[in-house]
């Protein structure tokens, strides 16, 4: 009897320091391995969603590259105060101005008019389907825009024109129409983005610049090849 009762009393009296101590460490160990193992997760999840991100937003500027450079024509178009024909091509650093060819078969417009450039952290598409022409002010023209890509550091484009030898091409920062005739034979889009990685996309023109006979002039296609209710709201940012 009075061996039950010592059991008894020695049952009732709980944990030893030693063993609640044990029970915390073992908790707390396990506590930790669940934390960290959420913690990996969520990163490999966020980098996942980012590497999707990335990977949509640069397939959409392939796509443009892969209509509107590799479209690319040369366009003359009337220019009022100079009374002369010019092209619808205007290529800098930091913008660019062409004219690409259409979806017709689609039942689509025969040309697109595009503008790109950089505004804040954004790359933007100024489009229409009346010429963009490069020498008038955009308030007075119609287009509509359209955000590719944000997260824009800078952008850089270079046009190749056709070099000494067949194998040569020679790169330009600026395509100036008083020194070099047509449209580029490539165009160059090179991408820095707010982290410091940079894309590049490069793609050969529809047109020749060398080859001024197959420009198209607007007198040489009827009213009806270009759609005159235009591209929307005007006004360029």
């Amino acid at each position: 009897m009075r061996m039950r009762l010592l059991r008894l009393q020695r049952s009732r009296r709980g944990f030893s320091l030693l063993e609640m101590m044990a029970a915390m460490a073992i908790f707390s160990l396990v506590g930790l391995i669940i934390g960290t193992s959420l913690a990996a997760f969520s990163r490999s999840w966020r980098q996942a969603q980012k590497i999707g991100s990335e990977l949509e937003r640069n397939q959409a500027i392939d796509r443009l590259a892969e209509t509107v450079f590799r479209g690319a024509v040369p366009f003359l178009w009337p220019d009022e105060d100079k009374g002369e024909d010019r092209y619808v091509f205007q290529g800098k650093t930091d913008e660019l101005y062409l004219t690409a060819l259409g979806r017709t078969r689609s039942g689509g417009d025969a040309f697109r008019f595009v503008r790109l450039y950089r505004y804040g952290d954004e790359l933007l598409c100024d489009w229409s389907t009346e010429p963009l022409l490069p020498w008038l002010e955009l308030e007075a023209q119609k287009f509509k825009t359209e955000k590719l890509a944000s997260g824009v550091r800078n952008i850089y484009f270079k046009y190749g024109a056709e070099g000494q030898s067949d194998a040569a091409v020679d790169w330009y920062d600026d395509w100036n129409e008083d020194e070099l005739e047509g449209i580029p034979m490539a165009i160059q889009l090179t991408i820095e983005w707010q982290d410091g990685t940079r894309e590049r996309w490069l793609r050969r023109t529809a047109g020749t610049s060398g080859n001024t006979a197959l420009a198209v002039s607007a007198s040489s296609i009827s009213a009806n090849s270009l759609q005159q209710s235009g591209g929307g709201g005007g006004g360029g940012r």
